[in-house]
């Protein structure tokens, strides 16, 4: 029986345009190099200190940053954890990675801590999808 093989590539750029799009098409537009900036640190954050840092810098700025950060910050959660029951990119099915009724960024990041490969898949789509949320910000910015 063959098997599927799921691009998830292909979720990330998705993933990543649904993010952009909300926060500098939407209702309160915030400027493409706002939103690049932030996604820049986020980067740095997950490449320096790992995963769960990345999910606490995500927290943290969701909770105590300015409101710019404040915005991203919600929004990146929202698409890319999320909670219990929605299709956020770390909770899809064809990603696999079992986050059952998990209820937050925290105990989520200490699930995938459990299992090196999937700490690795969710790091690697993280990473992928904020390079192409940086990206399509700064060219969406400069329209």
């Amino acid at each position: 029986m063959p098997t599927t093989i799921e691009n998830l590539d292909f979720y990330c750029v998705d993933y990543a345009k649904r993010i952009v799009d909300d926060l500098i098409t939407g209702e309160r537009p915030l400027p493409g190099d706002d939103v690049a900036h932030i996604a820049t640190k986020l980067l740095s954050v997950l490449h320096e200190n790992g995963l769960y840092a990345a999910l606490l810098y995500i927290l943290w700025k969701r909770y105590n940053g300015t409101r710019t950060e404040q915005r991203v910050a919600a929004q990146l959660e929202n698409l890319l954890v999320g909670e219990p029951g929605q299709q956020t990119l770390l909770r899809l099915p064809q990603v696999g990675l079992d986050l059952g009724g998990l209820e937050d960024a925290l105990q989520i990041g200490r699930h995938l801590s459990t299992d090196l490969d999937r700490l690795f898949l969710a790091k690697d789509l993280l990473d992928r999808t904020l390079v192409y949320v940086r990206y399509q910000a700064r060219g969406m910015g400069t329209l």
